[in-house]
């Protein structure tokens, strides 16, 4: 006869059932959270990865890509591409939120000069410096870190992580419009400026060739004009005329992904040329490496640089308010805009003028000049997508901060603060803001 005990050990009770059938149900679930953590890694960062394939396709396969090549890639990917990507941009600028924010001429202003005059002269200034003290860097990726510094900012990433940030969306997406149509005409004029100085300070064949020689600014502009100009106007045409069907066709067929992938086979070209002409063969680990560096200082200098231009800031605790101050300074939203569009530098733009303003030279020579560009591409996103979440913490923080402010104002008017002696470091920190 059973007793009581013997079947308790036949027969497990309910608490000994649980622990098992979680544990079984958590291997399945881990593996699933693995799979979508996975995926979102993907979709976030499958671009930095498709750069990576597509210089290894140029290792491995320079005749497909090369000028000259099985696929005439300077029709096909130098043009054709060009076209596409931006052909699609102008079919993704919001032409509503355009006008929104058209005639804050201050804030466009400031943003500009920012990026197509005050990083340009700064970086060429740095690499002016590097060859009169001789620095033992690769000529020709320190003169593609000036066209890099050249360039304008990004097309739309610079836009995405506004938007995440809590920052002031219309103002990055006008200024990513503007600052790409203004690249086209200023972008090259500040090389051309750059070019002399640049040939000066350089010395050897090495110089000579990242020079290239003068070249037509009428013919490039007219170049530009009808790879980036042209496909833009026509794009934004187009949306302003279909608005409801282009939002359709965009999300239906994906057209920033169709964008980034003609960017990919842009790079994939170049780079084809660079590594059949051999022109990787004078770059070491070590001038990859020094590149590295003076992006990363760079992007967060440019960064902190635009910071300072938009805030003003100043410690209201030891000046009081300065109206003056005041009335000049940005909101936090729009600072937040100024800075990722301020520091960010395009690939898209970049990559087809030092096409066309080194197309009668060596072909190689474009991939080499080109590198600086994509690693500060690929470092402003990494560190762009870190500073999104700082900033939105900040901004976050800040407008709480002010609400609080002003509900303290509105409820005690110019009479004694709420904070008693003993707490004035958090008053201090509040009127910092």
């Amino acid at each position: 006869m059973r007793t009581a005990s013997s079947t308790s050990d036949v027969i497990p009770s309910k608490s000994s059932v649980q622990p098992l059938t979680e544990r079984s149900a958590l291997i399945p679930s881990n593996k699933k959270s693995s799979t979508v953590s996975f995926n979102a890694l993907f979709v976030k960062y499958w671009f930095l990865l498709g750069l990576v394939v597509s210089i290894l396709c140029a290792c491995q396969f320079p005749d497909i890509g090369r000028k000259g090549g099985y696929i005439r890639a300077e029709w096909s990917v130098k043009w054709g591409a060009v076209v596409v990507i931006f052909l699609i941009s102008g079919l993704s600028l919001r032409t509503r939120i355009l006008t929104r924010t058209i005639f804050r001429i201050r804030l466009h202003f400031l943003i500009q000069f920012i990026s197509l005059a005050l990083i340009p002269f700064f970086v060429f200034g740095i690499v002016i410096l590097f060859f009169k003290l001789h620095m033992p860097i690769n000529s020709l990726l320190l003169i593609g870190l000036v066209i890099a510094g050249s360039t304008p900012t990004t097309v739309s990433s610079n836009v995405v992580m506004t938007k995440n940030a809590d920052g002031n969306e219309a103002s990055a997406l006008m200024n990513a419009a503007l600052g790409n149509v203004l690249g086209i005409f200023v972008s090259p004029a500040l090389v051309s400026y750059f070019q002399g100085p640049l040939e000066e300070a350089t010395s050897g064949d090495e110089g000579s060739d990242a020079g290239g020689g003068s070249f037509d600014f009428v013919a490039v502009l007219q170049q530009l004009g009808l790879t980036v100009l042209l496909p833009l106007i026509v794009g934004q045409i187009i949306q302003i005329l279909f608005t409801e069907p282009v939002a359709r066709i965009k999300v239906k067929y994906r057209l920033s992904e169709v964008s980034s992938i003609c960017l990919l086979l842009l790079v994939w070209s170049v780079f084809s040329d660079a590594i059949h002409a051999g022109s990787f063969g004078a770059v070491d680990v070590k001038d990859i490496v020094i590149i590295v560096i003076l992006n990363f200082t760079f992007y967060v200098l440019f960064s902190f640089t635009c910071l300072v231009m938009a805030r003003l800031p100043y410690p209201k605790s030891v000046f009081g308010k300065v109206e003056w101050i005041e009335r000049l300074r940005y909101s936090r939203e729009d600072t937040v805009a100024v800075m990722f569009c301020g520091a960010t530098k395009t690939v898209a733009m970049g990559v087809p003028l030092i096409n066309v303003l080194y197309q009668n030279g060596d072909p190689g020579t474009v991939g080499v000049l080109s590198t600086p560009l994509l690693l500060y591409h690929v470092e402003q996103l990494i560190l762009g997508n870190i500073e999104v979440e700082i900033l939105k913490k900040w901004v976050r923080n800040g407008n709480e901060a002010d609400r609080r402010e002003q509900e303290r104002q509105a409820k005690y008017g110019d009479e004694e603060s709420p904070y008693s002696d003993h707490d004035t470091s958090k008053a201090h920190t509040i009127k910092f803001r």
